[in-house]
C-alpha cells in the first residue's frame, strides 16, 4: 500500500514536471516564434566609434556592415540600416558577402531613412574652376595629381547633365585604314597636332556594334594603335572582302585638347592635374555642382557556390556618378554584342561576327552567387558600366519599382554566357526564378551604343514585365546567347557558323520558361541598327511548354531609318511563342553600312551596296547615284532563326517575317490571328493600359 502510494506521487511529480518543462518550453517557443527586430543608422554627421542607434549614428557604410556581420540576432531577426539624408561619397564599394546574408523572412534591408534622399557616390567634386581661354571660352579646374594612376577618366557631369569628351568631327575623311591603326591622309594640309597622343581613343560603329580603342602613339601621319584592342577589333573575317565586323572605318576621334571646341565638352590633363570645360550656355562654374567619377563599384554583393549571398533589400538609395575605366586600357572595348566584349589574348579569327569566349561588361552595383536579393524603390543614375548586374547562381532576386537612367551601358543585366551558365556543372550556378519588374529605364548606351537596356543572358523562369523602356540606342530587351551554337546540337544560326564550331551540345542549355510579358519600348534603334525592341536568339526551351513566352508588349517610334526588327526572333531562335504584342510607328528601315566616299569606307556603305569606283574595288563612289538602297526590317524578323516560332493574336502593320538572311530552318513559322494596326485606335486598350509601368508599382497581370 505505502509502495503503491510511493509510486503513485512519484508518477504524479513526474507528470507534473513533465507539464512543467512543456508549459515552459511552449512558452520559450512563443516568445522565440514572434517577430525580432533591431535596427542601426547611419548619417553623414555620424560616427563611426557610435553606438549606431538614431540618436548616436555611425558615419560609414562599412561600419553598419560590420555591425551587423556581428550581430548575433542576424538571420534570427530582420535588421534595418536606415541611411540618412546626402551624399555618401565612397572610397571603397560597400562590399557585402555571405557574412552578410539576412535568412528567409528575416532580411537585412539597406534602406532611406524615412524622407530621407542618400546618394552613394563614386565622384570627385570639382570646384575653382577659373577662365583659361577667353578667346575659346574654355575654363579649367585643379584636380588630384594622384588621379595619373588611374586609366583615363571617362566622364564627366555638370549640373546632373552628362558632359561630351572632347572628340573629333563625325566621320572624318583624312585617315586611311592600315594594318596598324590608320594614315593621315590630306595633301597640303599639316599633319594634326595632339597635345597628348597617348590619351587619344578611336570609335568605330559598325552595324549593331560600337568599338573603342585605345591610339598607342602618332608617329608622323601614322596613328599606331593600342595592340590588345586592335587585334581583339580585327578577328572578324570575311570570306571575300573586308568585314562588316571590324575596327574599319572612323567614326570619331576623342580625348584630345585639340578637340575641345563645343560647349559640354571637356578634357583632363592627367600629367598636370587639370580639368578642361568648354560650358554650355547657361551654366556657371561658379555655382555650378560638377563630379567627376573615379571609382568603379558601388556595391558588390559576393557569393560563391557553396556559400552564396542572401536576403538583403536595398530601398530608396541613389546609386550614381561611378566610373568603368577598362576601355581606356590595353584592352579597350572590342565588342561582340550587347556590351559583351574581348579581352585578353588568343581569339581566332571567325567569319561570323562572334567569338566564344566574351568578357561582360561589369555592374556599378554587382551580385554573384546571390539569392533573395530584392532592389525595391531605387535610382540608379550617370553610371558608367551596366548599373545594375546579376550574374551567375542569382536565384529568385527582384528588381521591382526602380528608376535608372543617364547610363554608359545597360540598366540590368541577368545571367551569363559562360559554360557555368548555359551547362553548368551544378545546380547553385543556374540563374533562375528572377523578376524585374515595374521598372523605368531610359536613355542607355549612352557610351557603348551596342547594348540593351535590359539584356537576360541563360536563365530559367526569367519574368521581364511591366517595365518602361525609352531611348536605347540598340534594343530595348535582350534575351539569349550563342546563336544557336550552344544548343542542343549546336544549331548553326548565323551566316558563315557550321555545326560544332563552339563545341557539341548533348543536352539543352538553361534557357527555358522565361516571360517578356506587359512592357513598353519607345524609341529604340537610336543609334545604330540591326536591333528591336525585344530581341531574342537561340533555343529558349525544349518545346513550347518550357519555351519562351514575349505577350502583351508594345514597340513604338523606332528611328525610322534603322533597319531592324520591332520583335526579332534572331539566330538560333526556338520554342518562342509571341502573343498579343503591339507595332506601331515602326516602319521598314535600311541597312547602313558607313559613308561613302571615305578612305576607309566599305564597299557596302550608305543604306546598301554601292557601285564600286572602276579600278578600285575596295572603295566607294561618293555620288548618290552610286546607292543602292537594301530595305531591312519589319515588325516581326530575324536572321536564321531554328524555328519553331509561333506568332498569334499580334497588332501590327505586316504578318510577314522580314530577314536579309538566308532562311535556313528546320522548323516552323506559324502566323495564326493575327490582327493589322495601324494606329493605337487598332489595338484593345487593356493591352495599352497594362503596358509599361504601373501606378503605385502594383502591376497587374491578365496572363
Amino acid at each position: 500500500m505505502q509502495r503503491h502510494s510511493i509510486l503513485r506521487f512519484r508518477s504524479a511529480s513526474a507528470a507534473a514536471l513533465v507539464a512543467g518543462l512543456l508549459l515552459a518550453t511552449g512558452s520559450a517557443l512563443a516568445r522565440d516564434s514572434r517577430p525580432c527586430a533591431a535596427e542601426y543608422w547611419v548619417a553623414l554627421r555620424g560616427d563611426d566609434a557610435a553606438a549606431g542607434d538614431r540618436a548616436h549614428p555611425f558615419r560609414s557604410l562599412l561600419r553598419a556592415r560590420d555591425a551587423v556581420r556581428a550581430d548575433p540576432r542576424r538571420q534570427r531577426c530582420a535588421i534595418a540600416v536606415n541611411l540618412g539624408g546626402g551624399e555618401y561619397r565612397l572610397d571603397a564599394p560597400l562590399a557585402l558577402d555571405f557574412r552578410d546574408s539576412g535568412a528567409p523572412g528575416r532580411a537585412v534591408t539597406w534602406r532611406a531613412a524615412a524622407g530621407a534622399r542618400p546618394l552613394l557616390s563614386g565622384s570627385i567634386p570639382v570646384t575653382g574652376w577659373k577662365l583659361h581661354d577667353p578667346v575659346h571660352g574654355i575654363y579649367r579646374a585643379a584636380v588630384d595629381p594622384g588621379l595619373a594612376a588611374l586609366p583615363a577618366l571617362r566622364q564627366l557631369y555638370v549640373d546632373g547633365t552628362r558632359a561630351v569628351r572632347a572628340r573629333s568631327a563625325f566621320d572624318p575623311s583624312e585617315f586611311e585604314r592600315t594594318d596598324f591603326g590608320y594614315r593621315f591622309l590630306a595633301p597640303g594640309q599639316p599633319l594634326p597636332t595632339w597635345g597628348n597622343s597617348g590619351t587619344v581613343e578611336a570609335v568605330t560603329v559598325p552595324q549593331w556594334k560600337m568599338m573603342r580603342c585605345p591610339v598607342a602613339a602618332r608617329i608622323g601621319p601614322d596613328v599606331v594603335m593600342r595592340e590588345r584592342c586592335w587585334q581583339n577589333a580585327n578577328v572578324f573575317t570575311a570570306t571575300t572582302g573586308p568585314s562588316l565586323w571590324n575596327f574599319r572605318q572612323l567614326a570619331w576621334l576623342e580625348n584630345a585638347p585639340e578637340f575641345l571646341d563645343e560647349p559640354g565638352e571637356w578634357y583632363h590633363d592627367a600629367a598636370a592635374g587639370w580639368l578642361y570645360y568648354l560650358p554650355r550656355p547657361g551654366e556657371d562654374l561658379a555655382t555650378a555642382r560638377v563630379e567627376l567619377p573615379v571609382h568603379e563599384t558601388l556595391l558588390v554583393g559576393n557569393g560563391s557556390l557553396w556559400q552564396p549571398v542572401t536576403d538583403l533589400r536595398f530601398e530608396g538609395i541613389t546609386f550614381a556618378y561611378a566610373t568603368w575605366l577598362g576601355p581606356s586600357t590595353e584592352e579597350g572595348y572590342a565588342a561582340d554584342q550587347s556590351g559583351f566584349h574581348l579581352t585578353g589574348k588568343g581569339h581566332l579569327p571567325n567569319t561570323i561576327g562572334h567569338d566564344p569566349h566574351d568578357t561582360r561588361t561589369p555592374g556599378n552595383v554587382q551580385f554573384r552567387y546571390a539569392q533573395r536579393i530584392e532592389f525595391r524603390g531605387n535610382a540608379f543614375m550617370h553610371l558608367g558600366g551596366a548599373a545594375l548586374d546579376f550574374d551567375t547562381g542569382s536565384q529568385f532576386n527582384v528588381i521591382a519599382d526602380n528608376e535608372f537612367e543617364d547610363l554608359s551601358s545597360a540598366a540590368i543585366q541577368l545571367g551569363g554566357i559562360t559554360e557555368a551558365d548555359h551547362h553548368p556543372a551544378h545546380p547553385q550556378q543556374v540563374t533562375r526564378d528572377n523578376l524585374i519588374t515595374n521598372n523605368r529605364v531610359r536613355f542607355t548606351g549612352r557610351e557603348y551604343w551596342d547594348t540593351a537596356a535590359i539584356y537576360v543572358g541563360f536563365t530559367t523562369r526569367t519574368t521581364v514585365s511591366h517595365n518602361d523602356i525609352s531611348d536605347v540606342p540598340w534594343s530595348g530587351i535582350a534575351i539569349g546567347w550563342g546563336w544557336g551554337l550552344l544548343d542542343q546540337g549546336a544549331f548553326p544560326g548565323v551566316p558563315g557558323a557550321t555545326q560544332g564550331m563552339w563545341g557539341q551540345w548533348d543536352t539543352p542549355s538553361t534557357s527555358r520558361g522565361n516571360r517578356i510579358v506587359h512592357n513598353r519600348i519607345e524609341r529604340f534603334l537610336q543609334e545604330v541598327w540591326d536591333g528591336g525592341a525585344i530581341y531574342s536568339q537561340a533555343a529558349q526551351g525544349s518545346s513550347f511548354a518550357d519555351g519562351e513566352l514575349i505577350a502583351w508588349n508594345v514597340a513604338i517610334g523606332k528611328r525610322k531609318a534603322a533597319g531592324g526588327n520591332a520583335f526579332y526572333t534572331d539566330g538560333g531562335s526556338r520554342y518562342v511563342t509571341l502573343l498579343g504584342n503591339v507595332s506601331l510607328d515602326n516602319p521598314q528601315g535600311v541597312t547602313d553600312f558607313g559613308p561613302c566616299g571615305l578612305p576607309a569606307a566599305l564597299p557596302w556603305c550608305a543604306f546598301g551596296v554601292s557601285s564600286p569606283v572602276p579600278g578600285d574595288p575596295d572603295r566607294c563612289s561618293s555620288l548618290p547615284a552610286c546607292w543602292v538602297v537594301i530595305p531591312y526590317g519589319g515588325d516581326s524578323g530575324g536572321c536564321v532563326p531554328h524555328g519553331d516560332l509561333l506568332f498569334v493574336g499580334n497588332y501590327w502593320a505586316s504578318s510577314e517575317f522580314s530577314t536579309v538572311c538566308t532562311l535556313s530552318r528546320t522548323g516552323s513559322l506559324i502566323y495564326a490571328g493575327n490582327h493589322v494596326a495601324l494606329s493605337a485606335a487598332d489595338v484593345p486598350a487593356w493591352i495599352l493600359r497594362q503596358a509599361g509601368r504601373q501606378p503605385g508599382g502594383r502591376a497587374r497581370h491578365r496572363d
